[in-house]
């Protein structure tokens, strides 16, 4: 009988174009990755791959069999499914998250997962938008929260939250008391996300419109460290107000009124390859959006 196993390491390595990022993929080795290969061409009786020096190819046969490997694990996630089996479900996801998902609801969904889906493990690495793109495109990560979507084939998208950007302050900069224009603000250095990010590009596309030059922008890759340097007055901040709900609460930190100082909001998305055994990961990103929805 054919190993679901190796048929689920022939598709990653089709997929992925090589053993070595097949085995990142599914947390085995270069070698086991090698010797699946081989137990199932062995069973099969046919060569699945062409090998060079850079990365390895389909055969003409291996392209007609991934179809059928595709449907076969297809099935097996369905009967899981419809068996409600949640203990089947085992392993390991590796999950990438912005920062601003840590201050949001990441908590709450790591509890939902612990108790829905008790077998698996979560490796979760905190990272800017742009590098949880590239390391879920190239099978390093799983599943992605992320400022999205990612506009690329075969993969999933699904809006999760949208959080408007804020100006704030500390109170001891005493800004709250009147609108201010951009002019005005334009004398403190502005804290907020890092370059190539859409907060800090908004940033300066608004001084830009109101023809003020030389804005400081203090780039921060921390959302943490952004707070607090906001909060110790360093300067002012843009920030979604929704992840300083306690900084305000304590009045550490305060929303200032900015003429002219409209600012997009940071749209979020969940993202994944799209895959036959990807079952796991849409009912976590079922289970991130029913949270989101009620928070």
């Amino acid at each position: 009988m054919i190993d679901l196993k190796n048929l689920e390491t022939f598709i990653w390595v089709a997929q992925l174009g090589g053993f070595r990022l097949a085995a990142q993929r599914l947390h085995t080795t270069q070698p086991g990755i090698s010797q699946r290969i081989a137990a199932l061409e062995n069973e099969l009786g046919v060569k699945l791959f062409e090998r060079d020096s850079r990365r390895v190819i389909l055969t003409t046969k291996g392209r007609e069999l991934i179809p059928y490997a595709e449907q076969m694990l297809r099935l097996r996630s369905e009967i899981l499914d419809i068996a409600e089996s949640h203990q089947a479900y085992s392993g390991n996801v590796r999950m990438g998250v912005s920062e601003t998902i840590v201050h949001t609801s990441l908590i709450k969904l790591v509890e939902a997962i612990r108790s829905t889906y008790p077998m698996i493990t979560l490796d979760i690495e905190v990272d800017v938008s742009r590098n949880l793109r590239e390391n879920l495109l190239k099978g390093a990560l799983d599943i992605v929260f992320l400022l999205g979507p990612i506009q690329e084939p075969n993969v999933c998208n699904f809006d999760l939250a949208s959080y408007p950007l804020n100006w704030v302050a500390s109170p001891k900069l005493q800004l709250h008391e009147k609108r201010h224009t951009l002019k005005e603000l334009a004398h403190y250095p502005v804290i907020t996300y890092p370059k190539n990010t859409l907060p800090h590009m908004a940033i300066r596309d608004v001084f830009s419109a109101a023809k003020l030059q030389n804005v400081k922008i203090y780039g921060n890759t921390s959302l943490a460290a952004m707070v607090r340097l906001c909060a110790e007055g360093v300067g002012i901040g843009v920030i979604p107000s929704r992840v300083i709900g306690r900084e305000l609460d304590n009045q550490e930190l305060e929303l200032i009124d900015v003429a002219g100082g409209e600012l997009p909001e940071m749209s979020f998305t969940v993202s994944y390859m799209q895959t036959p055994d990807a079952h796991l990961l849409q009912a976590i990103t079922e289970l991130a959006l029913e949270i989101n929805h009620s928070i």
